[in-house]
């Protein structure tokens, strides 16, 4: 949740100048552990509902709060550079979930092989650890030559960024508030925790309150066109990750995705089957038989969306390539007002030229190693995904948005022109397109506060760098975990992006034959509405009563008990924000992130247990 400061410059609290290497063993080691945490709760989450959400300023929270309770035992103070190298480490590995893929390509790929191939295909965990680190070392390059003219001359927000950089100095102003935070944090983690192995214990019998409709509190009689609620996935998910997920994204998106689900399984789903358009094989569960549906028009309506509002950024586009032109030009052109980069010791030109060279031939190797695409086709996505990430990382610049999936649907077509009928070859050359713009946003936000605080900008790097490396096997460890105790996608994780995905490529690969029947239709009328959209929000007072349209999709592709509980969340976060908005704007964050990071965690011991056979738990 970025908060933009709105004190001017001059009344910025002062921070104590830091005599000593800001990139420390310390600094490291606390962002990675963080990070690392935060992105095995992402790959929990991301799996649940398709999104995920960033670690840089509960990195930099959390470290405070521990070396401020361990200040007498310090030789020297932690400091506030010190605390940027540790959320640029932190928001780093905690990004892998999402730059790594393991929350939509690489599962999208599993489910293509599983279909066609018959289980026992998946990529081995050292696989997924290489291929990541690969495409993530791009998306880190990519952001290094942007740096100069996007932070230092045009001068772009990076709200996230900004909000990271103001976060520190208030810190270092006044502590207190910083582990008021933290506390906050790990209370609702620990809480959140408790709560998922509670209803996990097979003896309790708590299972069915995680997940309940109105069938399990009396209300049998309940039903649409007769088919029970419970059959639907109707209900609330009375799960702390759903309920933080929900403080995070807001009342816009959070009733977006109460509207979504009436229309897609209060409406929808009972006409199809009471119309004999989807026919159940289990009366228990029309959910899936009516999801396979579903998701076409959601799919449809969010690509839509996703093109829309990315023709609407023509000018961030038209800027995109001036700046290359200004790059290009280099060293002709002459300082300009407003130029001054006073972030000591820049990245060297010549580390940058090795690091894009070997991280574009171990992706190129990669690519047709394991996935069978040609050399000249995984050097031509480097360079496609390096164009697309360098608009992604203007658009976030400009508005906190990184349109990730946006750019890796870009790519997915031009793949499924040059190679057509090639899933595997769709799917992972969007991969690295995504892997480019997340990771590149991601240090790009970093390389802001960097500059804010005169950060140098070498060390962001290596601890990027760094945080990626070490980000990825945790990563990687936690998908293997869920993809061994879980199916996914399945009843537990549905994987909204995954299905968005294989969708695409399916699509692109088998045309509209690979459509069940009249979804065509229904994905036609998604697609008009989802495009119109982003321009009829652009209609002075119109915009704030339209829901978003990525939120409506994701609905669709979602069980409703999860994005209900979404719902609740941001409704209880709007009430208590009309009560103290102080209050929700200062800690709301904090205890989000726990719950969110609580159960995130305690389904990995959960899956590990399944692993290991343990009779007792659900």
């Amino acid at each position: 949740m970025a908060v933009e400061s709105t004190a001017p410059q001059t009344q910025t609290p002062q921070i104590p100048e830091q005599t000593y290497s800001e990139l420390t063993v310390r600094a490291l080691v606390s962002g990675l552990l963080v990070g690392s945490l935060i992105g095995a709760s992402n790959v929990c989450i991301g799996l649940k509902i398709g999104w995920t959400f960033g670690a840089s300023i509960t990195a930099a929270v959390i470290s405070f709060a521990l070396f401020k309770a361990m200040s007498g035992m310090l030789s020297r103070p932690y400091g506030a550079k010190e605390n940027l190298i540790t959320a640029t480490a932190g928001s780093a590995a905690g990004t892998m979930a999402s730059a790594g893929g393991f929350v939509a390509c690489i599962p999208a790929l599993e489910l293509y092989l599983r279909e066609t191939q018959g289980p026992g295909h998946d990529l081995t965990y050292l696989q997924l650890v290489i291929w990541a680190i690969a495409i993530a070392f791009l998306g880190v390059f990519f952001a290094v030559p942007l740096r100069k003219q996007m932070v230092v001359r045009e001068k772009l927000r990076y709200p996230s960024g900004t909000a990271a950089a103001e976060t520190i100095r208030a810190m270092y102003s006044s502590g207190e508030e910083a582990v008021k935070k933290a506390k906050i944090l790990f209370y609702g983690a620990l809480a959140a925790a408790v709560i998922k192995i509670l209803v996990s214990i097979k003896p309790l019998g708590l299972g069915h309150f995680s997940d309940f409709s109105l069938d399990d509190i009396g209300l049998t009689s309940v039903a649409i066109l007769g088919i029970p609620l419970a059959s639907l996935r109707m209900g609330i998910s009375l799960s702390p990750m759903m309920l933080g997920a929900g403080i995070l994204v807001g009342n816009k998106v959070g009733w977006s995705l109460f509207l979504g689900s009436i229309l897609a399984w209060g409406v929808g789903a009972p006409i199809l089957v009471d119309t004999g358009i989807v026919v159940p094989k289990d009366p228990n569960n029309v959910y899936l038989a009516a999801f396979r549906w579903l998701l076409w028009p959601g799919v449809a309506l969010m690509v839509a969306a996703g093109f829309a509002s990315l023709a609407m950024q023509y000018k961030t586009i038209g800027n995109t390539f001036g700046s290359f032109k200004k790059l290009i030009q280099g060293r002709k052109v002459e300082a300009q007002a407003g130029d001054e980069d006073d972030a000591p010791d820049p990245f060297p030109i010549k580390w940058w030229a090795v690091g894009m060279v070997f991280a574009t031939t171990l992706t190129t190797v990669l690519a047709q190693v394991y996935f069978n695409i040609p050399a000249w086709m995984g050097i031509l996505a480097v360079i496609l995904s390096f164009l697309i990430a360098s608009i992604a990382v203007r658009a976030t610049g400009e508005t906190d948005i990184n349109p990730v999936g946006a750019m890796g649907k870009i790519t997915q077509v031009v793949y499924g022109a040059l190679d057509p009928g090639q899933i595997p070859t769709n799917l992972m050359a969007a991969g690295i397109t995504a892997a480019g713009a997340s990771q590149s946003g991601d240090l790009m936000h970093d390389l802001k506060a960097g500059y804010m605080l005169k950060v140098s900008i070498r060390k962001q790097v290596i601890a990027q760098l760094v945080g990626v490396i070490v980000g990825v096997f945790t990563a990687a460890a936690v998908y293997r975990l869920l993809t061994a105790a879980y199916q996914i996608p399945g009843d537990d994780f549905t994987g909204p992006a995954v299905m968005a995905w294989h969708a695409m490529a399916q699509l692109l690969a088998d045309g509209i034959k690979s459509l069940p029947a009249h979804a065509m239709t229904a994905a036609t009328i998604g697609a008009i509405i989802g495009f119109a959209m982003p321009f009829v929000a652009k209609i002075k007072g119109v915009g704030k009563w339209l829901p978003s349209p990525i939120a409506l999709g994701i609905a669709f592709m979602v069980t409703p008990y999860s994005a209900l509980s979404m719902w609740l969340g941001a409704v209880i976060t709007s009430y208590y924000t009309k009560k103290d908005p102080d209050m929700v704007d200062r800690y709301g964050a904090s205890m989000a992130s726990g719950l969110i990071a609580g159960e995130g965690l305690m389904m990995v011991v959960v899956a590990i247990m399944l692993i290991f056979g343990v009779s007792w738990i659900s």
